[in-house]
């Protein structure tokens, strides 16, 4: 179904329900009801105007179309000014009416204007829009429409303070029959508003005055607020859960309610059956005074017991009556939520906060000496995908139950994730039952079974007064080091491995001002071809420190692959790369240089866009800049790495596996590779057993040559070595035989 036939179909509807509603309206004796149909038919005029401009598929028909529309506007002006005047009367004392005789000069007058529009064409002309794939004819305003909306949203505003004023006068029981019809003209006006600053083809908000037509048909016959009230006092009384106890002067009980029967387990009965229960029941209430109140717990419940006496002119009595709550949920609920809020939810141990605070208080109140220890599972993740998160709870909740069955002193809980902390007196530590114990923690669930390994990390609380998260931390410094082993395994932290870190931080703080000051800067590695000429170097970044002095690459590169900042340290080296490149265009114009990709330059940067990018920068020959990637940074998500280095060769860029032979799939991911170079390590063949060490190499290289990859072996160190490999094929050479990496400017002597 089209557009125009669905709003068609619904503004059809509206019309019809306005006419009805007009119907059963005139029907009725109410003076009011003359109005809100006379009110409803007004509305019905725009309604089926609007139905016209939809279907129209003429100019001249669409034009009367909406003239009939702003005449409809109006009536409907008219006629809800006529229905406020009925609806607002008495809102004051004096109950009159002023009759706005200016504002129906006002629309007369409007009246007139639009008719002479087909005449004078001031009011609108006809443009011609595409709705939906076919023609549909749309006013352009010209100053008479802007006149008829000026006339009446002037009106309108008129008619919303009366609204407003009758709700500041009249009384909280009859302020909503007056809300509810302001704020359906509100939301009508500001959507009639929204549509004329819209250009929307179709007036949308017709939608909104149709079903305000509805809400005064229903006000104006059928609403009364006494029923608004009367369901309210229903609420109020089917909701009240409190017995009530009514005693006269003699403090006899008179009445009862139903709850007071059920909760004295009575199902209805006499008045004194009920007082003789409830003073079996709640012991001791019968002389306590006049008004008191007090709890009271009975049966693992909790009741408010509140009695109010009411006196005549504050001297005689009158009676009396007592109010008893059942206050247990409420209680429960309490006690439930100081629970959660100091339990984690999954294992039923202390959370992390509510255990720091009691080993504060286990310190402070004892003079032993105390660990903190953590115990923490490894890779709970990959336990979660394999298995699925149930089978990650399991393991938590065992955990859990270890610990409450073997922990007999000292405090523990859940700290965070797969992560438990306790804190317990040395003395009571035993390090070959937790290893022994944890060492062989096999979970069973369902049909699966899994051997979990864990590491323990133990802070000696040397300090009691230092923040317990600190000494967790540093129990959880102690288990850093070990992350990558698979046994589970118990270690202690000390002040070297803090040392260390510390050392670390140091480089990640000083990292950015280093970039910043060309500390950290390339060193060229000479590669030679088999006649031992320099072609080209291998770029490898050292940092000469302003304080340390010079750092060799395992001292900061490591820290940079751990928190990722590798990233920003390669592309300085790509840079630095790139502007050597283009120093050399004119004094070495045929050496190139090899640039390392690391494997998380994939993850964190468009490797292929920012090199591209430099190139470009520095007007260099891409076949000049190498890019060199390893094996293993190959292993993961290897179609989008293949990807991505089709991309680099093909933009011209000669790539260069390196660390080859170090992986476990080299020879099957050496058949897709899109590379040009292969490097060789020399280590990475043992130096026992030389005759297969021979062999491997040289079926390397023939390998290489049969797959027109150039073969180019780094860490060559001796005369000796570089003739072998130079007979077995080998066409590139790189190692100390020819030069250790050097500065660029010393890298530029050695080649004169």
């Amino acid at each position: 179904m089209s557009i125009q036939n669905g709003y068609c179909i619904i503004f059809l509807i509206m019309a019809a329900l306005q006419v009805i509603c007009a119907i059963v309206a005139f029907k009725s004796d109410k003076l009011i009801s003359n109005y809100a149909g006379r009110l409803n038919l007004a509305l019905a005029v725009p309604l089926i105007a609007n139905v016209m401009i939809i279907k129209s598929g003429d100019a001249g028909l669409s034009s009367f179309s909406y003239y009939l529309s702003y005449i409809g506007m109006d009536l409907v002006m008219v006629s809800l000014i006529n229905y406020t005047n009925s609806y607002c009367k008495g809102v004051d004392e004096r109950r009159t009416v002023i009759i706005p005789y200016p504002c129906y000069a006002l629309l007369i007058g409007d009246m007139i204007q639009i008719l002479l529009g087909p005449v004078f064409h001031h009011v609108m002309t006809i443009e011609t829009t595409i709705l939906d794939g076919s023609d549909f004819y749309r006013d352009v305003t010209h100053i008479g429409l802007t006149v008829h909306r000026i006339v009446d949203y002037v009106i309108f505003a008129c008619i919303i303070i009366t609204y407003v004023i009758s709700m500041i006068k009249t009384s909280k029981l009859y302020r909503e029959k007056y809300s509810i019809i302001l704020y359906s003209l509100i939301l009508a006006g500001a959507v009639q508003l929204a549509f004329i600053s819209s250009r929307i083809p179709i007036d949308r908000s017709l939608l909104v005055h149709g079903a305000f037509g509805v809400v005064v048909f229903y006000f104006s016959l059928f609403h009364r607020p006494l029923r608004v009230m009367d369901t309210l006092l229903s609420n109020v009384v089917s909701d009240m859960n409190d017995a009530v106890f009514v005693f006269d002067n003699a403090n006899k009980c008179v009445w009862v309610n139903n709850q007071g029967f059920t909760m004295l387990g009575l199902e209805g009965g006499s008045t004194r059956a009920a007082s003789e229960a409830l003073f079996e029941k709640f012991k001791n209430i019968k002389n306590k005074g006049e008004n008191w109140i007090e709890n009271r717990i009975i049966d693992n419940q909790y009741f408010i017991l509140e009695k109010t006496s009411v006196k005549t002119d504050k001297k005689y009595l009158d009676g009396s009556f007592l109010v008893i709550k059942d206050d247990t949920e409420r209680h429960n609920a309490i006690e439930a939520e100081i629970y959660n809020s100091t339990h984690d939810s999954l294992t039923g141990l202390y959370n992390m906060s509510y255990l720091y605070s009691k080993i504060k208080n286990e310190l402070v109140s004892s003079d032993k000496k105390y660990y903190a220890i953590i115990i923490n599972f490894k890779n709970i993740k990959l336990i979660n995908e394999n298995f699925g998160r149930a089978f990650g709870d399991v393991v938590l909740i065992r955990m859990s139950d270890w610990l409450k069955t073997n922990i007999k002193s000292g405090v523990y809980g859940r700290l965070v994730g797969d992560t438990f902390g306790i804190c317990m007196p040395q003395d009571d530590f035993d390090e070959d039952f937790f290893l022994k114990e944890l060492g062989n923690f096999i979970i069973r669930f369902k049909n699966m079974e899994h051997r979990s390994n864990i590491h323990i990390g133990v802070y000696d609380i040397k300090d009691k007064n230092i923040d317990v998260s600190v000494m967790f931390d540093r129990a959880h410094l102690a288990i850093v080091e070990i992350e990558e082993n698979y046994k589970t395994v118990i270690k202690y932290y000390n002040e070297h491995l803090k040392k260390e870190l510390l050392e670390e931080q140091r480089l990640v703080d000083d990292f950015p001002g280093a970039l910043d000051s060309n500390q950290i800067v390339p060193y060229l590695q000479p590669i030679a071809n088999k006649d031992g000429k320099i072609v080209g170097a291998e770029a490898l970044a050292r940092w000469i420190h302003s304080d340390l002095g010079f750092l060799p690459p395992d001292k900061f590169i490591p820290v940079f692959e751990k928190n990722g900042m590798i990233t920003d340290l390669d592309e300085h080296i790509w840079r630095q790369v790139c502007k050597i490149l283009a120093d050399w265009k004119t004094t070495n114009p045929d050496l190139f240089i090899s640039i390392n990709i690391s494997p998380k330059d994939f993850f964190f940067t468009d490797v292929v866009s920012d090199i591209k990018e430099m190139v470009k920068e520095y007007d260099i020959d891409p076949y000049k800049l190498r890019i060199e990637i390893t094996e293993t940074a190959m292993m993961t998500d290897s179609e989008d790495r293949i990807r991505i280095l089709n991309d680099i060769r093909s933009a011209g860029f000669i790539v260069e596996m390196d660390d080859f032979g170090s992986g476990y799939s080299s020879l099957n991911m050496l058949k897709d590779m899109p590379v040009d170079v292969l490097k060789l390590d020399m280590k990475f063949l043992s130096e026992e057993n030389n005759d297969k060490s021979e062999k491997i190499i040289k079926n390397i290289i023939n390998l290489a040559n049969e797959l027109d990859i150039i073969p180019l072996t780094e860490g060559v160190e001796t005369e000796g070595q570089f003739n072998q490999l130079a007979s077995m094929g080998c066409v590139l050479f790189q190692g100390f035989h020819f030069a250790k990496p050097m500065l660029v400017k010393e890298f530029e002597e050695y080649l004169v």
